[in-house]
């Protein structure tokens, strides 16, 4: 069943601006996690093991909760509530983790982030399809994007100068009161123009969704997830090698080049944002989708020349597309291949979870592989990982975009 068209007058309506803002204060909130947190915990003197245990906890419960977490999106029509359920959530994390750098609430801190992890990204792009249909989403997913990625570089160079200037535990208290901005702007989101039929993406009232065998038999969806799996496997690794490899040079201009190569893509991203998702219109899913896989080997390739310090910086620009097309393409391509089902959220928070799953594969198997062989041959290894996405779109991928 084909949805109208729908159109949103005006562009920038109540619910409109209020999801453009929502998305931008979410990502100043989960900035606060980021590196600060490693860097607040070394400075109370965790080990690195023990940092890495409890971030690897936080990923475990984030991932573990991704597909529930989609599937409750499906099922619920209180998909505000949710929202502010997590924000408050991660708050109360934050509080804690700040409070003391001991093992208890650090553990609770970072449960409770890792609990919002899938829910709250489903629950906005929940609330962005049924806000304006399948019709208009490629437009609404690239403005989540654009204040989404605009949000993470600027409050990243912010929350680091509170930290260099005030203490390790600012951006956490800082995270913590961002949720307040956060959930005004949820306020401004009207009920009313949550149409929850189609943020589930179901073609008839009433009807909660296909059997889970009739979706795990969707072709397209398989591919896609398996493309998105070599993405991240390529991906996930790309940058810490870098930094790895950086700070293996020396430590002069290593801390000042790694926050470039993390921020500027961000920027360029979110610039770039609205003409991908434009694109993703008019040329169609797959052929953007190649070009993001391209510039990932681009990218992997170049990197393993071993290039000077700030040509790196212009090499990890390209990243920037890349992270834009994946962060836009990924849920335009599920709503493609999913529509009418009434699954869509968990669709994606599957699709998601098989992309984490490469992440995590990589980032320890390729960080093997370098201290075995060294950084040359780790890269390579990326670009040829890559470089299989790109084959198993070319060859098996069909164009998902319907017809206008």
């Amino acid at each position: 069943m084909e949805y109208p068209p729908v159109q949103i007058l005006p562009a920038l309506s109540r619910s409109q601006a209020g999801l453009d803002w929502l998305n931008f204060f979410v990502a100043d909130v989960e900035t606060g996690f980021g590196p600060f947190v490693s860097l607040y915990l070394a400075s109370s003197g965790w080990s690195q093991g023990a940092i890495g245990s409890v971030l690897t906890l936080n990923t475990a419960v984030a991932l573990a909760t991704q597909i529930p977490a989609g599937a409750l999106i499906d099922w619920t029509r209180r998909k505000r509530p949710v929202v502010a359920v997590c924000l408050l959530l991660i708050a109360a994390g934050a509080v804690l983790i700040a409070a003391s750098p001991t093992p208890a609430p650090v553990v609770a801190g970072e449960l409770l982030h890792g609990l919002t992890g899938g829910t709250l990204a489903a629950a906005i792009t929940g609330i962005a399809l049924g806000l304006v249909g399948s019709r208009a989403f490629h437009t609404r997913v690239g403005r989540n994007y654009r204040y989404g990625a605009i949000g993470n570089a600027l409050t990243a160079f912010t929350m680091g100068g509170l930290g260099a200037m005030v203490s390790l535990r600012a951006p956490l208290l800082v995270a913590a009161a961002l949720t307040i901005p956060a959930l005004y702007c949820l306020s401004w989101i009207r009920p009313g123009d949550i149409d929850d039929r189609r943020a589930r993406s179901s073609s008839a009232r009433g009807a909660r969704g296909l059997a889970w065998r009739n979706l795990l038999r969707n072709r397209q969806l398989r591919i896609f997830a398996a493309s998105l799996f070599l993405f991240q496997a390529a991906d996930a690794s790309l940058l810490p090698l870098a930094t790895e490899q950086l700070a293996s040079r020396g430590p002069t201009t290593s801390s000042l080049i790694t926050a470039a190569l993390i921020v500027l893509p961000q920027m360029a991203s979110g610039l770039i944002a609205a003409w991908v998702a434009r694109k993703a219109d008019s040329w169609g899913r797959r052929s953007l989708l190649m070009l993001g896989f391209a510039s990932l080997v681009l990218r992997a390739t170049l990197f393993a020349l071993g290039p000077s310090e700030w040509f790196l910086v212009a090499i990890q620009l390209v990243g920037g597309l890349t992270a834009a097309v994946i962060g836009i393409l990924t849920p335009l391509v599920v709503a493609d291949v999913t529509s009418g089902s009434g699954r869509y959220n968990a669709a994606l928070g599957a699709t998601t979870t098989v992309g984490s799953i490469g992440a995590a594969i990589s980032t320890t198997a390729i960080g093997l592989l370098a201290q075995e062989f060294g950084f040359v041959p780790a890269f390579a290894s990326l670009a040829v990982i890559a470089l299989l996405g790109l084959g198993l779109l070319a060859w098996q991928f069909p164009e998902t975009r319907r017809p206008l």
